[in-house]
Order: C-alpha cells, then structure tokens, then sequence
C-alpha cells in the first residue's frame, strides 16, 4: 500500500510539473511580442531600420526618444490629446453599455408586453452581422445624418462626420450581449422578489437601482470591463469616420501615423509606432490583469457555460 501510494504522489507530481511547464511555455510565447515591443522602444529609427533584429533586438545606442514621445508627444504624434480622447470615449461607452444593458435585460426579463420574445430574437439576431459589412452603411448613415454638416431635405453634407457625436451617439445604444446576460441573470433572482418590495413601498426605479442592479454587480462588472477594452482597442471608428487630428484616439493615430510617420531617408517611424502601440497595450493588459475574475464571476452569475 505505501508503494502504491508512493507511486501515486510521484505520478502526481510529474503531472504538475508537466502542467506548469507547460502553461509557462504559453505564458512566454504570449508575452513575448510585450518584451519585443519594449526592447524596440529603445531604438532610433535609423538603428532599427540598418540593423538585421534579432529575437530580442538590443540597440548599440539606446534613446529614451520614443518613450519620451509616448508621454509628451512629437510635431506628427499629439499623444496627450489621442490619448484623452481614448479615456473620454471609453468612459462615455463603458457608462452607457452599463445602462442600457441593465435597463434593457430589465425590460426583457421582467416586463410582459406584446412581441416581446420576438424583439429579443431580433436584437439577438443583430450579432451575427460582421462589423466589416456594417463599415460603409455606419458610413453613408452618418454623412446623411439629418440637419447635421449641412444636411436639409435637397441637400446633402457631411452629416456628424468628423466631429464627436461620432463617438456621442455613434457607439453602440445597446450591449446586445451585455443586455443578453443581465436578462439571464435576473430571471435568475425570484420575481417575488420584486413583489416583496413593491409591498413595502418601493417605486420602480427604486426597485431597478436599489434592490436589483446591486445583485447584477458581477454582470454589470463583466460588461464594463469588455466595453472597456472592445472600446479602448477600437481603431475602426475613429479611422474611417474622423478626419480631423484633434478628433483621433490613439489606436486611429497608430493606424493612421503607419503611413505618414517618416523618418530620414523615407522610411517608416517603427519604433515610434511600435512604442505608441505599447502604450495603448499596456492599460488594457493592466484592465484585464486585475479584473479578469469578474470575467469569470459574470458569466457564471449569468447562467452562460464556456
């Protein structure tokens, strides 16, 4: 018996070590590219463009150039303003995503009205759509946008192109998903619930904001962490449907510096970029590091199986 169990724990540990040898090998390819990024900082533009990079690139003459453009900014890269739209714009969808989530899994869950599985299938329906095909009607429906940018019944403009009710009311209304999960987790909280505190009293916003928002808290912590990071990588929107520098978010002027950034001799800024593309990374691997169990807890209070 104490060999059997002898050779047991042995298998045990083997399968641990195995494990975890395993999980810091993915763990290194997936840092690898941050590492990357960060030794490629350090390089000048002409360094890095005449020199044959190796795994991990160290430069001969190391500068503080770009990093000191990723806090300061450069005559090409405004980084402080990308930045401050890319703050302003995440908060303003992360805080709507979050409202009109609750209210609308609110409505689905709770309220009875006519129509009302078929709206939801609708809605539901609405994700199967690639945003690549959305890309040119979200196009033609913003410069067509009524009594904006010139726009009156004879003639065209340019609609809320270019200016910030793009990001205003060019987000998404309603977090389909998000809306998805909160219903799901409310049908899981006893309607006579609701009752008990209609009994003693309470109206229904102060059901909907006192009683039951604080239960969906590991939900509603699930939706503003993806909205967050969805709209803080989101370079789509400010790409195609701005033009106008001081309207950029960081991603936008990451895509949009590729092509215009040159150095000496024509050639492409990388380290720049590479270093802007470092600082838009870090808070959203920072964002997911320290709030990925609410990840977790959400979907479970959800009711959603991975």
């Amino acid at each position: 018996m104490a060999s059997k169990s002898r050779s047991t724990r042995t298998k045990g540990t083997a399968s641990l070590i195995f494990a975890h040898a395993v999980l810091l090998g993915f763990g290194a390819v997936l840092l690898y590219p941050l590492v990357f990024m960060v030794l490629a900082g350090f390089f000048t533009n002409a360094e890095f463009n005449g020199t044959v990079l190796g795994a991990f690139p160290i430069p001969e003459r190391p500068t503080l150039a770009n990093y000191k453009s990723l806090v300061s900014g450069t005559v090409t890269a405004e980084v402080t303003k990308y930045m401050w739209n890319t703050i302003l714009r995440t908060a303003y969808s992360t805080f709507f995503a979050v409202l009109t989530s609750f209210l609308a899994g609110f409505v689905f869950s709770r309220l009875k009205f006519k129509g009302r599985d078929i709206w939801f299938l609708v809605l539901l329906a609405t994700q199967t759509i690639p945003t690549t095909i959305s890309i040119i009607p979200t196009y033609l429906e913003f410069a067509r946008f009524p009594w904006a940018g010139g726009n009156d019944i004879f003639v065209g403009g340019t609609g809320i192109l270019n200016t910030w009710w793009v990001y205003l009311i060019g987000g998404p209304a309603v977090n389909i998903m998000g809306m998805f999960l909160v219903k799901q987790s409310l049908e899981k909280v006893p309607i006579e619930l609701d009752e008990a505190a209609k009994m003693d009293g309470a109206g229904t916003l102060r059901l909907m904001f006192q009683i039951l928002f604080p239960l969906q808290l590991p939900v509603i912590a699930y939706i503003a962490i993806t909205t967050a990071l969805g709209t803080w990588n989101d370079f789509i929107t400010p790409f195609f449907y701005t033009s106008s520098d001081s309207l950029l978010t960081l991603p936008g002027a990451i895509a949009r510096l590729s092509s215009i950034s040159s150095g000496a001799g024509g050639t492409i800024n990388y380290p720049l970029i590479i270093t802007l593309g470092l600082g838009n990374t870090i808070p959203a691997v920072l964002i997911f590091f320290f709030f990925q169990r609410y990840i977790v807890q959400g979907l479970a209070n959800s009711g959603v199986k991975g």
